[in-house]
C-alpha cells in the first residue's frame, strides 16, 4: 500500500519543481517547448492513474476530455471569455460529463469497458466533426496571444506546468487518502471490497471523474497554444494510448510513474527518430512490449521494491514477471 513521502523524498521532488521553475530561465524555447508536450502527456498519464491504474479499470477515455476541454475553451474564447476562466469550465464540463457516462459504462469490466471507454472518444469526434458550434470539419480558430514568441512559449510552458502540479497533488493526497485504498482494493477483489462496506460505484464515479478532470484542462491549454483545432487532432486515440504506455513504464497505481514514463518515452522516442529515423516505430514498438514482459508494474514499482529487499533480488523480480507469461 502507499506509504508517506520521507523527508528526502519532499527535498527531491522540491528541487524537481525548482528545476522546471527555473527551465525557462536558462532554456531555448525548442527546449521550453519539448518539456510543454512532456508535462501535457504526464498530465494525460496522472489522469490515466486514477481509473486504470488505482481502480484497474482500464479506460480509452483521455483523449475524449482532452478534445472536450479543447473545444470547450476554443467556443468560449471566442465569445470573449477569459483564458483561465475557459480551463475551470471546461474541466468541470468534462467532470459533469465523465460522471453522466460513468454511472453506466462502470457497471462493464475489463476489455468491455476499454471498448465502451473507446466508443466514447469515437462518439465525441464525431459530434465535434459534424455541429456548427465546433465548426465541423473546417476547425475552428482561437484568439491569438499577444506578445513577442518568447513570451508566448512561456506563458504555455507554465500554464500546462500549473495544471500538472495540480493533477500531481490531487494524485499524492487520493493515495493517502480511504479513497485512494478503496481504489486499490476494488483493483484487487471488487466482490470483497463490496463485502467490506465500500461503495464501489461510489468510488468508481469519482475516479472516473478525476480522471476526466484534468485531461479537459490540458486540452484547453492545448488549445489556446495551438489557436486551431479539428476534430481529428485534439480527439485522437493515440493520447490515451500514450498515457497506457507511459504509466504502465514508470509504474502502474503509483505516485511517480506516469511522470517518469512521461520524461522517459518522450525522450527516448525523440532519440529513436533521431537515431533511427526509418524504422524509429518498429524500435519503439519493441521496447514496448519489452517493457510487458520483464516490467509490467512499472520502474517506480521495482524500484520500491528493491528498496525494500536489495539489489541482489533484481534477477528474482525479473524472472518472476517472465515467469507469468509462460503457458
Amino acid at each position: 500500500m502507499f506509504r508517506p513521502w520521507t523527508k528526502n523524498q519532499w527535498i527531491l521532488m522540491g528541487m524537481g519543481a525548482v528545476a522546471l521553475i527555473l527551465l525557462p530561465s536558462f532554456s531555448e524555447n525548442d527546449v521550453i517547448r519539448k518539456w510543454m508536450d512532456i508535462l501535457m502527456i504526464a498530465i494525460l498519464a496522472i489522469s490515466w492513474n486514477f481509473i486504470g491504474g488505482l481502480t484497474g479499470y482500464p479506460s480509452f477515455a483521455p483523449a475524449a476530455f482532452f478534445g472536450l476541454g479543447a473545444y470547450v475553451t476554443a467556443i468560449l474564447m471566442k465569445a470573449g471569455f477569459n483564458f483561465f476562466f475557459t480551463l475551470v469550465i471546461g474541466s468541470a464540463f468534462g467532470g459533469v460529463i465523465a460522471l453522466a457516462l460513468g454511472i453506466p459504462i462502470l457497471r462493464l469490466r475489463g476489455h468491455y469497458f476499454a471498448i465502451a471507454t473507446f466508443g466514447v472518444a469515437e462518439f465525441f469526434r464525431e459530434l465535434a466533426d459534424n455541429l456548427r458550434i465546433t465548426g465541423g470539419g473546417d476547425g475552428i480558430n482561437l484568439p491569438q496571444i499577444t506578445g513577442g514568441p518568447d513570451y508566448f512559449t512561456r506563458f504555455f510552458y507554465f500554464s500546462m506546468l500549473g495544471v500538472a502540479v495540480l493533477a500531481f497533488l490531487v494524485q499524492y493526497f487520493v493515495t493517502r487518502h480511504r479513497l485512494g485504498y478503496g481504489l486499490v482494493a476494488i483493483r484487487e477483489n471488487e466482490a470483497a471490497a463490496a463485502m467490506t462496506g465500500i461503495d464501489t460505484t461510489k468510488y468508481k464515479v469519482i475516479a472516473f471523474v478525476l480522471s476526466s478532470v484534468f485531461p479537459a484542462m490540458a486540452g484547453g491549454v492545448y488549445a489556446y497554444r495551438a489557436a486551431f483545432l479539428e476534430p481529428i487532432d485534439v480527439f485522437d486515440i493515440l493520447f490515451s494510448i500514450k498515457a497506457i504506455v507511459m504509466t504502465m513504464l514508470g509504474g502502474v497505481g503509483t505516485v511517480m510513474g506516469p511522470i517518469v514514463g512521461a520524461f522517459i518515452m518522450e525522450y527516448l522516442a525523440d532519440y529513436l527518430w533521431g537515431a533511427f529515423t526509418e524504422f524509429h516505430s518498429a524500435f519503439l514498438g519493441i521496447i514496448i512490449v519489452l517493457i510487458v514482459l520483464f516490467i509490467p508494474r512499472g520502474l517506480m514499482a521495482i524500484i520500491q521494491e528493491l528498496r525494500l529487499k536489495g539489489w541482489r533480488s533484481l534477477g528474482p523480480i525479473l524472472r518472476s514477471n517472465v515467469q507469468r507469461f509462460k503457458v
